[in-house]
Formats: structure tokens, sequence, C-alpha cells
């Protein structure tokens, strides 16, 4: 279980640092084509290219790290006036509603990906597999962390007492609640 878990926490550090790293790169790919544009009349073809191919993937990468945090925005005013056990139902239901939407993006991803794998990009030169890759591969681990989010979920609500989940509830308000006050000191002293 620990060889699991430090599995698990590198593949999220892994998973975290990927978007920085695609997003530095972008900002120095349109750096260096506004530089060289405007100061030596000269420009890259493949610089804009490139630079959305980067963004697609920093998405799709992004969005998935988002779902592993249960972050998306989104509406719970309803979920919240529904009690622990309820917000539970309606969060299976929203997940159910989620991983077969995520399923469609998959199937219809990997086939624009092995169809495009006969373009070429026209300022790269590279397969065009490789930028649509990105939407099945964002597809696939949004879709593992609904799942896990959804195994847990049902288990806590068939298993855990309303009591219990309510201690839940009220222990992750508490954690987001520190988690966002913490970040306004950090802006504000940087601010200052």
């Amino acid at each position: 279980m620990k060889r699991h878990l430090k599995l698990t926490k590198r593949f999220e550090q892994w998973e975290t640092s990927i978007p920085v790293y695609l997003l530095v790169m972008m900002s120095f790919f349109v750096l260096l084509q506004v530089f060289s544009r405007y100061l030596f009349n000269f420009s890259f073809v493949w610089a804009e290219e490139l630079v959305r191919y980067l963004m697609i993937w920093m998405v799709m990468i992004g969005a998935s790290l988002v779902q592993s945090k249960n972050d998306h925005i989104r509406i719970d005013f309803f979920p919240l006036l529904a009690g622990p056990r309820g917000r539970r139902v309606m969060e299976t239901f929203f997940r159910l509603c989620t991983l077969l939407f995520l399923v469609i993006i998959l199937i219809k991803g990997i086939k624009i990906a092995y169809f495009n794998r006969l373009f070429e990009s026209s300022g790269l030169r590279i397969s065009m597999f490789w930028p649509t890759l990105a939407i099945p591969i964002g597809a696939l681990l949004m879709g593992v962390y609904t799942t896990t989010a959804l195994v847990r979920d049902t288990y806590r609500l068939f298993t855990w007492s309303a009591e219990k989940l309510r201690e839940e509830d009220e222990r992750l308000s508490m954690e987001k609640y520190q988690t966002e006050q913490t970040s306004e000191e950090t802006s504000s002293s940087q601010g200052s």
C-alpha cells in the first residue's frame, strides 16, 4: 500500500509540474516570436503552431489535475441543501454523467488522433497525431480520477453513518477555507 501511495504522489507531482513547464515554454516561444518579428523583422513559421499545440496539452493535463482535486467550477447550491447523504447521491449522479461524457471524449479522441496520423502540420512538419493525442490522454486521466472519486463516494454513501458523513463534510469545508485563507494571505503579502 505504501508503494502505491508513493507512486500516486510521484505521479501527482509530475502532473502538477508538466503544465508549469508547458506554460514556461509557451511564454518563451511567444516572446521569441514577438522579439524576432519586431526587432529583426523575421518571423518563425512554426512558433505560433507550437504554442497552440502546447496549450492543448497544458489544458488537458491541467484539467485532469483539477479533476483529481475535485475543483472544477460548479454550482453546488442544491447539493449543499440536500444534506450529507443527499449530497453524496447527487455527487454520484454528477460523476456518472461526467464519466459518460469522458468516455465519449476518449472514444472520439482516439478516432480523431488515429485519423490525424495521416496528416502533417504546416509549420512544424510533425504528424497531427501528437497534438490531437492530448484529447484522449486528458480524457483518460480525468476518467481515472472521476472513477476513483465515484467509488470512494459510493462506498461512503452506503457504509458511513449520516453523522460521519457530516463530519467529513465539515472537515473538507475547513480544509478548503484554510487553503483559501492561506492563498489570500500569500497574495496580500506579495502585493505589499
